[in-house]
C-alpha cells in the first residue's frame, strides 16, 4: 500500500511549486533512501504514458518514497511559462542546468517530509540532465541516477533552422532518422517527376550523399562485429575509405559552430573529442563534467537509452566507431551501467521498452543501496 498527497513548496525566486508525494504504508519500514522523479523537458509531472506516476507508484508501494512535481512556469507550477517560438532555447535552457535549484529545493523538501537520508535522482531527458546538474550541488545527499536518454546536446533556435535548412547535416547530427529519409526516396522509385528532378539537377545531392555513407557505415559494423580479429584491420581501412566519418562541423555556411570536450573527463581517448565534432552536433560540455563529478562523488549511474537515441549518446562519450573505447567493466567498476532498449522511441511507449524502463528504475535502486523487493509483474 501508499499513501499520495499534493506537496506544495517555493523555488529561489518565491514562485509556487506544486508536485505529489507517493509514501510507503505507514506500516512499512522507515525508508533510508527516496526518489526524486524529474520531468522531461515541457512535460507536466505525469509524464508521457503517464510513466512518471507508474514509476512513482510502483516504488512507493515496495517501501521507497517519491517526489515528482511540475517545474516552475510548467503543469501546476507559477512562473513564466517558457513555451512558444523558442521552445528549442527552452531546451537548452533545460540542457545546460537551468531547473536544477528547483531540483536541489524538492530533494531536500523529500528529506524533511520523510525523513530518508539518501536520494535517487530519475528522469527521462530533461529531467535526465537536471538531476545530474542538482546533483553537484546536494554534498552528500544523492545516492546515484537513473538516467533515461540523457542529452548531450545543447539546443537552440538557430541551430535548429541551420538544420532545417540543410538536411544533409541534419542527417549527420541525427543519423537515427536514416531510416526514414531511406523509406521516403524508396517510395519515389515509380514517380517519374523523381527521377526527372534527379536527372536535371534538382535533387538534394549533399542528402542522398550523407544517407549513402551512413548506412554504409551501418553494415560495415555490423560486418566487422562478426569478422575473424585478423581481418578486423584491414575491414577497418576499407571503411575509412568506403564509409569515411563525416568531416569536423563548425562555421561552414554561416552554422553555429559544434562544441568541442576532451575525453580525460571520462577517461576516454582523446582522439574521440574530434569524432564528437564532427558528428554536427552541438555537445554539451558540461556533461562530461558533471558526470565525472558524481562518479568521484561515490554516486552510482543507471543509464537506459531508447535505440532511436544511443547512436547520439555512444558519439557523446566517445565510444569510437566500433565501440573500441567503450569499456564497459571498467565503468561497471566505478558504478555505472549502460543498456539499451531495442526497436523503441525516446518516450518508451511500446510494452517491451516499458519492461525495460522498469526494471532500469530498480536496478538503479538496488545499485544505490537501496533493499527492494522485486515488482508485481
Amino acid at each position: 500500500m501508499m499513501r499520495e498527497r499534493a506537496v506544495h513548496f517555493e523555488n529561489g525566486r518565491g514562485e509556487p511549486l506544486t508536485g505529489v508525494l507517493h509514501a510507503p504504508d505507514e506500516s512499512a519500514p522507515a525508508a533510508t533512501h527516496g526518489v526524486v522523479w524529474l520531468s522531461a523537458g515541457q512535460k507536466i509531472r505525469q509524464g508521457a504514458w503517464r510513466m512518471n506516476v507508474e514509476i512513482a507508484r510502483s516504488l512507493a508501494a515496495r517501501g521507497v518514497p517519491v517526489l515528482r512535481f511540475d517545474f516552475s512556469g510548467i503543469g501546476d507550477s507559477g512562473g513564466d511559462h517558457r513555451h512558444g517560438d523558442a521552445v528549442m532555447d527552452f531546451y537548452g535552457f533545460i540542457q545546460s542546468g537551468g531547473y536544477a535549484d528547483e531540483a536541489v529545493l524538492g530533494a531536500r523538501l523529500l528529506q524533511e517530509q520523510t525523513g530518508v537520508e539518501r536520494v535517487v535522482f530519475g528522469g527521462l531527458c530533461g529531467g535526465a540532465i537536471t538531476g545530474l546538474f542538482a546533483a553537484s550541488r546536494l554534498k552528500g545527499v544523492v545516492a546515484g541516477h537513473c538516467l533515461i536518454d540523457l542529452p548531450v546536446t545543447i539546443s537552440s533556435s538557430a541551430r535548429q533552422r541551420y538544420l532545417e535548412t540543410h538536411a544533409d547535416e541534419l542527417l549527420r547530427a541525427r543519423p537515427g532518422e536514416t531510416d526514414t529519409v531511406l523509406m521516403l526516396y524508396l517510395k519515389k522509385l515509380a514517380d517519374l517527376e523523381a527521377w526527372r528532378r534527379l536527372f536535371r539537377g534538382e535533387s538534394d545531392y549533399k542528402l542522398i550523399k550523407e544517407m549513402a555513407r551512413i548506412k554504409s557505415r551501418t553494415f560495415a559494423e555490423r560486418l566487422l562485429a562478426q569478422s575473424p580479429a585478423a581481418l578486423k584491420g584491414p575491414l577497418e581501412a576499407v571503411i575509412a575509405r568506403v564509409a569515411p566519418a563525416p568531416p569536423t562541423a563548425g562555421g561552414v555556411d554561416g552554422a553555429p559552430s559544434a562544441a568541442t570536450i576532451t575525453g580525460a573527463d571520462v577517461g576516454v581517448d582523446p582522439s574521440v573529442a574530434a569524432a564528437m565534432q564532427a558528428s554536427g552536433e552541438v555537445k554539451n560540455q558540461q556533461v562530461a563534467a558533471i558526470f565525472a563529478e558524481a562518479l568521484a562523488a561515490g554516486q552510482t549511474v543507471r543509464f537506459l537509452n531508447s535505440s532511436a537515441y544511443h547512436p547520439t549518446f555512444m558519439g557523446y562519450f566517445g565510444l569510437g566507431l566500433f565501440g573500441e573505447h567503450f569499456d564497459a567493466a571498467g565503468w561497471a567498476k566505478r558504478g555505472v551501467k549502460l543498456s539499451v532498449a531495442e526497436d523503441t522511441n525516446h518516450i518508451f511507449s511500446i510494452d517491451s521498452a516499458q519492461a525495460a524502463l522498469f526494471d532500469a528504475v530498480d536496478e538503479s535502486l538496488v545499485m544505490a543501496g537501496v533493499r527492494l523487493p522485486p515488482r508485481a509483474r
